[in-house]
């Protein structure tokens, strides 16, 4: 019975979790958060930049990878960036033909920004309730994002 209890659980914590990735990641709440942050970005640009803050140094072809579309769709907005003086391309010390890119120090203000939007937005939807219940989801979900860090991908 503490089984079934347990497995209902985490079936209920999938189905949310599905929803809450589907939220963070839909197109009109990247816009949102775009217009909140004062920034005028593309949506390819915004997630491009949010992918290099997060695995920098990296290649581009290793992002392509990562983000699962051709590496030639991660050049415009690239070149973009990097014109804005967000994101900067030095070799690969691994192999001189290749570059790495990685978020300048514009690029991190630019990448603060948008997190203090994207927070704004998630206080948006918790306004209403109480700062103990806040408080248990953020320990909770700390808790489950050490676990997934803590896990071989």
């Amino acid at each position: 019975m503490a089984h079934d209890s347990g497995r209902e659980a985490a079936d209920r914590v999938a189905a949310a979790l599905a929803t809450v990735g589907n939220w963070m990641f839909a197109p009109s709440t990247r816009r949102r958060i775009m217009a909140s942050s004062g920034l005028e970005l593309s949506l390819g640009d915004y997630t491009l930049l949010a992918q290099v803050s997060l695995h920098a140094p990296v290649r581009l072809s290793v992002l392509a990878e990562l983000m699962e579309v051709d590496k030639s769709t991660l050049s415009p907005p690239a070149k973009r960036l990097e014109a804005r003086g967000f994101i900067e391309r030095r070799p690969d010390p691994a192999d001189a033909r290749a570059q790495l890119v990685s978020v300048t120090r514009e690029g991190k203000l630019a990448i603060r920004e948008l997190w203090k939007a994207r927070t704004a937005a998630v206080a948006a939807l918790l306004s209403d309730w109480d700062p103990a219940e806040i408080e248990h989801l953020a320990d909770g979900l700390g808790a489950f994002a050490e676990a997934i860090k803590r896990t071989p991908q």
